[in-house]
C-alpha cells in the first residue's frame, strides 16, 4: 500500500459522509447554520486523524531510553557479573560440570538483589500507553532469568545426582526462554516504529534427557 492510498481512502470517506449530511439535512429540514456546524465538525475530526502525529516513534524512544538499558544491564548479571560477584553462567558451568556449588553459595543473594533492582526499575518506568506492552515483555524476560537463579540455588543444595541434573537443566531452559523473550521484546520495540519484524514460534528448549551424562 502506498502513502497516497490512506489519504485517498480518507477523502473518499469524507466525501461520502458530506453527501450523507447534505441529503439528511434536506430531508430533516435542518437550518443552514446547523448543517454548516455539523460539516465543520466532521471535517475537523477527519483532518485531525489525517495529520495526527504517529505515537509509535515516541513509544520506541521511551523504551530505548528508559527500559532497554536496564534490561541490558540485567542481562549482564548472567553473562558478565560485576560488583564482586561472578557471572551466573560461570556458577552454572561449575555446578553442572564439576558439581562445585561454591559460586552459587557465595553469590546467589547478590544476583537476586541485582535482578530485583532491575525489575523494579523496569516496572517503575513511566512510559506512553503504546510502549507498555513492550515494557511488560522486557519485565518478563528479566524475571525469567531471576527465576533461573532461584532454581540454581536450590540445585546446589540437592545431593541426588539425577535430581540435580534435572534442576540444572531447568536453569538452562529458563535462561534460554529469558534470552528468547529479550529478543522478542527488542523486535517489538522496532515494530513500534513501523518496521514490522518477523514473527515465528520460539525455538524448542533443551530436553531433560540431554542433560544426563552417558
Amino acid at each position: 500500500m502506498t502513502e497516497e492510498e490512506p489519504e485517498a481512502t480518507l477523502r473518499t470517506r469524507l466525501t461520502a459522509w458530506f453527501v450523507t449530511v447534505v441529503v439528511t439535512a434536506r430531508r430533516q429540514r435542518w437550518g443552514v447554520l446547523g448543517m454548516i456546524a455539523v460539516v465543520a465538525l466532521g471535517v475537523g475530526i477527519f483532518t485531525g486523524r489525517m495529520f495526527a502525529a504517529d505515537p509509535g516513534p515516541e513509544a520506541r524512544a521511551a523504551i530505548e531510553a528508559n527500559v532497554l538499558p536496564v534490561a541490558l544491564d540485567a542481562d549482564g548479571i548472567w553473562t558478565a557479573g560485576g560488583e564482586n560477584r561472578a557471572p551466573v553462567s560461570d556458577a552454572l558451568v561449575a555446578l553442572r560440570g564439576e558439581d562445585d556449588p561454591r559460586l552459587v553459595d557465595r553469590d546467589t543473594e547478590a544476583w537476586l538483589d541485582a535482578y530485583d533492582a532491575a525489575i523494579l526499575r523496569i516496572a517503575g518506568a513511566d512510559l506512553p500507553d503504546l510502549a507498555r506492552p513492550v515494557q511488560r515483555q522486557f519485565l518478563t524476560a528479566v524475571t525469567f532469568s531471576r527465576d533461573a537463579v532461584e532454581v540454581l540455588a536450590y540445585a546446589a543444595e540437592v545431593e541426588d545426582d539425577a535430581a540435580r541434573y534435572d534442576l540444572v537443566t531447568e536453569v538452562g531452559r529458563l535462561r534460554n526462554r529469558s534470552e528468547q523473550l529479550m529478543q522478542s521484546a527488542r523486535a517489538s520495540t522496532a515494530d513500534l516504529d513501523g518496521r514490522r519484524t518477523d514473527l515465528a514460534p520460539l525455538p524448542p528448549l533443551r530436553g531433560f534427557l540431554e542433560a544426563h551424562p552417558d
